[in-house]
């Protein structure tokens, strides 16, 4: 039975979970499903209409270094119902859009909306009110970004085919409004400001690390780790895309659209079940082991694309399951990479600055990839690239794991 003392604490759970729903889920996960129709309907190519999609996540990148000041100092749910209804009403407005420089315009201000109410500031949130239980925690609230992307990938999917793409975009817009709706109400930026402690954390141990804080400088961060840990951010992160072109993939190697609208589900199952595990296994065995294996299993689903895409459809269903793993470490594994390297007194600082290269990395490939179909017809060299930077990021691992030893806490 639930202690009346925790209710706070898993109700703000609960919101963290809901605003990654709309965030990530529904905003950014989903879209995906629009490329080939809103493309082929605007007459260009998928690359230039995905470009949205890119200055969206740049624009959320980049405006994250101020987005946590902001968040220390204005009331959080003023921040997050600002940025849902800008993000709701851009959204629906695509409805309305005629060209693909509407879209542009369009994605960058939905953008500075989801700045207010995407991962930074819900792994900040997390941040601050669990001291115990972190991973876990992080790791169930992102994975409801898969278990939205699930559910709405192929509902927008279906949509699209019955009432078309315009009516779509507004039911995107009113499912990502009202998934923040519990936030807009309940969410405090901390625990101390409704008279509570971080979970599991207690009086004396409060005090330690209060005084601890206090006699680091806000500013003090460990350069060399947050430059080579920002270098995988980019790299991985631009993996995540590959998920994005599944539909577009799945008809270039034969299949109905609808293959591909399942394989994006069974990525975003993927998704919350590599999410849960990493949660789990970055509290017992840490985040650098857990990461590692995280990108094993994306590495090996990759190489499945390449040697068995195509053969039959539930070949397909469970690599794209596989293939999930990669957004466990773009969403869960970084951030407790940075509390593990960084502390949680510097986390936001660290982390803005983390957030500008995963929007980079996302961003950057969603039109890369659809640019490089746009070129070569096909997937191969997408392909392959993604498998690479696999093989790299799991040599920076071992990097910064050796970085954590020489601070003398492993």
């Amino acid at each position: 039975m639930l202690k009346k003392e925790n209710l706070r604490y898993l109700l703000v759970l609960i919101c963290c979970c809901l605003m990654a729903a709309s965030s990530v889920g529904v905003f950014t996960n989903s879209v995906g499903v629009f490329y080939t129709t809103v493309s082929a309907d605007l007459g260009v190519g998928r690359g230039a209409f995905a470009l949205h999609a890119t200055l969206c996540a740049l624009t959320m990148g980049f405006l994250c270094p101020l987005a946590a000041k902001v968040l220390k100092k204005a009331p959080s749910r003023i921040l997050i119902l600002g940025g849902s209804i800008l993000s709701a009403g851009t959204t629906a407005l695509m409805a309305l859009a005629s060209n693909v420089w509407t879209f542009y315009i369009l994605g960058i201000l939905r953008g500075i909306g989801m700045t207010m109410f995407s991962l930074m500031p819900v792994t900040t949130f997390i941040n601050n009110w669990f001291h115990e239980k972190h991973g876990m925690a992080v790791g169930i609230a992102l994975s409801f970004s898969g278990l939205a992307g699930a559910i709405f990938s192929p509902l927008f999917s279906s949509l699209i085919g019955t009432a078309g793409w315009r009516a779509s975009f507004i039911w995107m817009a009113a499912i990502g409004f009202v998934l923040t709706i519990p936030a807009i109400l309940i969410m405090h930026y901390r625990p101390e400001e409704v008279g509570l402690l971080p979970f599991g954390m207690k009086e004396k141990s409060a005090a330690a690390v209060s005084d601890k804080a206090s006699s680091v400088p806000a500013a003090k961060i460990y350069i060399p780790a947050l430059v080579v840990l920002s270098l995988m951010t980019v790299l991985h992160t631009s993996v995540t895309g590959i998920a994005q072109h599944f539909p577009g993939m799945s008809e270039w190697m034969g299949y109905a659209p609808a293959v591909g609208a399942a394989m994006v589900s069974a990525g975003m199952i993927g998704n919350i079940v590599s999410k849960l595990i990493i949660g789990t296994l970055s509290d017992k065995i840490g985040p650098f082991k857990a990461s590692m294996c995280m990108i094993t299993i994306n590495a090996l689903s990759l190489l499945g694309l390449l040697l068995l895409g195509g053969k039959a459809e539930w070949i397909m269903y469970t690599i794209a399951f596989f293939y999930g793993s990669v957004y466990a470490v773009g969403a869960v594994g970084i951030p407790v990479l940075t509390r593990k390297l960084f502390g949680t007194h510097n986390y936001s600082s660290a982390y803005s600055v983390i957030t500008i290269f995963t929007s980079v990395g996302s961003a950057s490939a969603l039109t890369i990839i659809g640019l490089i179909y746009d070129l070569t017809g096909g997937y191969t060299a997408a392909l392959i690239a993604g498998l690479s930077i696999d093989i790299i990021n799991l040599m920076i691992l071992v990097i910064l794991a050796g970085m954590k030893r020489q601070q003398g806490d492993e």
